[in-house]
């Protein structure tokens, strides 16, 4: 709001003219105007000193001097108090109408036939007065209205809860004007207060800082009430035990951070001089340690899901880790005991064909070898599925190759596979969990896409090797059916996001579908390399 509002000329002559005819009678049109205000609003010391500073004796002593500026900065000031009192604008007007009214009897023993020339000049300074005032009001509600946006965007802007505790600190602090500011919160393990964030102890070291937030005195005053304390002498106040809270402060004020019924913590601010707050200051602190709180819950809730995911993602990992040595140890078996016992019982069943002489029995004999070739080549596909030894033996790049040459054969899909010499050979783990989801998404192509042809591309730029599966089929559906491919899917990323990467899947119905991996890397070491072929 503008310091001065336009007066014509004219008007500040009268209005001067005015006021230095009634000076003379200030004082005892004062006295009656404060009996007046104690018996018709009840009005407390501290509104009475605010509310006299907007009468026309004070603009006597500005306006009589040629200071019109100053007076309406004395407005806006006070104007501002009584917004922080929370005095109701109805009772501002209704007292300066009051005071205007004390002076009509005067006004006609001075002015004479201008009484009422002399009264409308007034009812012109009163009204000027009073748009001030209310925009001091307006001025005050904005301040509050731009101090709780700035502690819910410093909720949005901190990537923690120590950098929100932070900011929202230094707002406060900057909003009343202190000097520091501290914010502490409950320890549930010892039910003490630590020092969570701090400003104007920048100069301290860390362990005397801390030393400020012991539960004690102040705080713990503040967390044993649950209600907002001040202190106007820091010096002598019992309460302060810190020496270097009394040293840097002479006013505290302090506001519990309570969250279902329980002081979680507690926020200070401290200034050099005497500052007793004023209702509506307290308010404010109070509304930012509510919002505080909220903030606070959101975090520690945020932070508990990133723990979990974290953790999920953990068990992921292991899980996918157990899952891989169990499949190799059932390979194994397969190989070791089955497949060893199916070679058994084939090499006896040549002997027998051998050695019968009959021609029916010979092709029985020959139907049942035919049967147990058939048996060992799914075997050895079962085993190849499981725990594929091209995987072992020559690496990631020739167990794609192999599952892009078996799908061609098997469906008849063309396959084109394009890998660059810059991949090389990978960590064991990123490897197989790269073959893993080529696995999965060729088998995917070949039950859902109805593909006649699909792409798989691989490269590495720089510490991340980047895969992608495009096919030219009908595409995935907006929403997929939990129970079908999406499985497949959310074992691809659930795979991929343990090693720390990414996954995209991008389809269009009737324009196919394409599958992109970002996995960062880590080169194989040599000795890795011998240990894994051996």
């Amino acid at each position: 709001m503008s310091a001065v509002l336009p007066l014509k000329e004219s008007s500040r002559e009268l209005i001067v003219e005015v006021l230095r005819a009634l000076e003379p009678y200030f004082p005892d049109i004062t006295e009656r105007w404060r009996d007046r205000l104690v018996e018709e609003f009840g009005f407390g010391r501290r509104e009475i000193v605010a509310l006299e500073r907007l009468t026309f004796p004070i603009a006597c002593s500005y306006c009589c001097h040629g200071d019109f500026a100053g007076f309406f900065e004395n407005l806006h000031y006070y104007g501002t108090r009584l917004a922080k009192l929370q005095t109701d604008t109805r009772a501002v007007a209704h007292a300066m109408e009051a005071y205007q009214e004390l002076c009509e009897p005067y006004l006609h023993g001075v002015f004479g036939t201008r009484q009422s020339e002399a009264n409308a000049t007034l009812d012109v300074l009163r009204s000027a007065s009073f748009v001030a005032i209310t925009g001091a009001y307006v001025d005050t509600k904005n301040r509050e209205s731009s101090t709780l946006l700035s502690v819910m965007d410093a909720e949005l802007a901190a990537g923690d809860l120590a950098g929100m505790l932070q900011l929202v600190l230094d707002i406060t602090v900057a909003n009343f004007g202190g000097n520091l500011g501290l914010m502490l919160m409950r320890q549930l393990e010892s039910d003490s207060f630590q020092l969570e964030a701090s400003t104007g102890l920048e100069d301290l070291a860390p362990a005397e800082r801390q030393a400020v937030a012991l539960g004690e005195g102040f705080c713990a005053s503040i967390a044993a009430t649950g209600e907002p304390e001040m202190v106007l002498d820091a010096k002598r106040d019992e309460r302060i035990v810190s020496p270097q809270l009394k040293e840097r402060a002479t006013s505290l004020w302090g506001v519990p951070l309570r969250s279902e019924g329980k002081v979680i913590g507690v926020l200070m601010i401290g200034f050099e001089r005497p500052y007793e707050w004023l209702p509506n200051e307290r308010d404010l602190l109070r509304a930012i340690a509510d919002r505080s709180v909220i903030a606070i819950e959101r975090a520690q809730m945020n932070q508990a899901l990133k723990d979990r995911e974290s953790r999920i993602v953990e068990l992921s990992a292991h899980l996918l880790k157990a899952q891989e040595e169990e499949r190799k140890r059932i390979s194994r078996e397969l190989h070791d005991e089955t497949g060893q016992a199916l070679m058994v019982i084939r090499l006896y069943l040549g002997m027998l064909e051998a050695a019968i002489t009959g021609r029916t029995a010979k092709h029985k004999i020959r139907e049942t070898l035919e049967v147990v070739d058939r048996t060992i080549e799914g075997l050895r596909r079962i085993i190849s599925k499981l725990s594929p030894l091209v995987l072992q033996e020559l690496g990631m790049v020739a167990a794609i190759r192999k599952e892009a040459k078996d799908l061609a054969k098997n469906t008849g899909i063309k396959v084109r596979v394009a890998i660059s010499d810059h991949v090389g050979r990978l960590a064991p783990e990123i490897e197989m969990a790269i073959y893993r989801v080529v696995q999965e998404g060729l088998h995917n192509v070949s039950k859902h896409a109805q593909a006649k042809t699909v792409t798989v591309h691989m490269d590495r730029e720089g510490d991340m090797v980047r895969l992608q599966l495009e096919d030219d089929g009908v595409g995935m559906p907006a929403k997929i059916n939990s129970r079908g491919h999406s499985f497949g899917l959310a074992g691809i990323k659930e795979r991929i996001a343990s090693l720390g990467g990414e996954v995209e899947v991008r389809s269009q119905r009737g324009k196919g579908t394409r599958l992109e991996v970002i996995v960062p890397c880590a080169q194989q070491r040599e000795g890795e390399a011998l240990v894994q072929s051996a």
